[in-house]
């Protein structure tokens, strides 16, 4: 903050990691940007499947009916946009990757939870029930306190190597 002596390196990868694990795990639902066959965005709200805390996979879940319209977006397409917002700590994520749809019914009924049932409450919904892999290559992050002020300026971008490993993209990095 202006005025202020942080002397915390602004662009430390475990900071920069943590409060978006921590954003992601306050919000209850996030946004899923797919594209259409014509081109165009959809866009939808989702509730996710809770992540555990402890990991430091980079793989939000979902689960979804395998005849609706974001399944096929995602079989064709594969790539998706996560959005994440929570207000009280001017925390807003956009997060990018490959999503991958997983409906073989040993996989769906190892993930499957009673909770489920509310959605698909019929065997056929059930039997339509498929999950839904993103594994997070990209993420724009502007989260108060911890990425660079001034605030919302510009996005600081983060984004992962092929051994997993995440690098900061951009001018933000070069200023550094």
């Amino acid at each position: 903050m202006p005025g202020t002596d942080d002397t915390r390196d602004p662009f430390d990868m475990t900071r920069l990691l943590a409060g978006a694990a921590r954003t992601i795990a306050r919000v209850r639902y996030c946004w899923l940007l797919t594209t259409a066959a014509n081109g165009d965005a959809r866009l939808r709200p989702m509730g996710r499947i809770p992540h555990d805390t402890n990991s430091e996979d980079w793989t939000v879940w979902f689960v979804t009916d395998g005849r609706s319209r974001k399944a096929a977006d995602i079989a064709r397409a594969g790539e998706v946009v996560l959005v994440f917002q929570h207000d009280a700590d001017d925390a807003y994520l956009t997060l990018c990757g490959r999503a991958r749809l997983h409906t073989a019914p040993a996989e769906v009924r190892r993930r499957w939870k009673a909770a489920y049932d509310v959605y698909f409450p019929s065997e056929a919904d059930r039997a339509n029930a498929a999950f839904v892999a993103v594994e997070v290559t990209r993420m724009e992050l502007w989260i108060r306190g911890v990425t660079p002020e001034p605030f919302g300026l510009r996005p600081t971008v983060l984004e992962r190597k092929a051994g997993g490993a995440w690098r900061l993209l951009g001018a933000e990095r070069d200023a550094a």
